[in-house]
């Protein structure tokens, strides 16, 4: 049984968050180095007050925060985002985070999610474009940009360092004519 789902999937859904889901373990994902390590912004621990400010600051009409919800059993274990949404030249950045580790390789949860996060954006929001990016060293990520057909446009050179490693930020994009194109197909 879902609770208010806002997109449905085969093996997840996305809803708007919840206290539970702040008072859950979400706040944890962010103090966990193995989560973190590729999030540029995330070097702090975490709280669930922090958990708790961070939701309420998303509130505003720039920026849309989805809980992602294992279908089969209703535990959270991500999210997914679109933020600086401009809505004069419908564009905004999105972002993902599977926080619970043991679906890192349980199932196709994370690009499932992902992709329903690109039909909000595309259908629900009709946004234009959508811009990312992701480390180099970040293979998980890399593969599920280049799936889902995101162009790369550019990179930022000797970023950041993360385990030792220089890591450069790839910069990506995919437009709504390409997305649909593909999902034509």
């Amino acid at each position: 049984m879902t609770y208010n789902p806002y997109m449905v999937g085969q093996h997840v859904y996305l809803r708007a968050p919840t206290q539970a889901d702040v008072d859950g373990r979400w706040h944890e994902w962010f103090s966990d180095w193995e989560v973190t390590k590729y999030l540029i912004d995330h070097a702090f621990p975490n709280t669930r007050e922090k958990q708790s400010a961070f939701l309420k600051s998303r509130s505003g009409s720039n920026s849309l925060v989805l809980s992602v919800i294992d279908l089969a059993d209703e535990t959270h274990i991500g999210v997914v985002s679109l933020n600086h949404i401009n809505w004069v030249h419908r564009f905004a950045d999105i972002a993902m985070v599977i926080g619970e580790k043991e679906y890192w390789s349980k199932g196709p949860f994370g690009l499932e999610a992902f992709a329903l996060g690109l039909r909000i954006a595309f259908d629900r929001l009709n946004l234009r474009n959508l811009k990312g990016s992701y480390l180099s060293s970040n293979e998980q990520s890399r593969n599920i940009l280049r799936l889902l057909r995101f162009e790369e446009v550019g990179q930022f050179r000797s970023f950041c360092d993360i385990d030792h490693q220089s890591n450069d930020l790839v910069l990506v994009q995919l437009s709504q004519d390409n997305w649909r194109a593909r999902n034509a197909q």
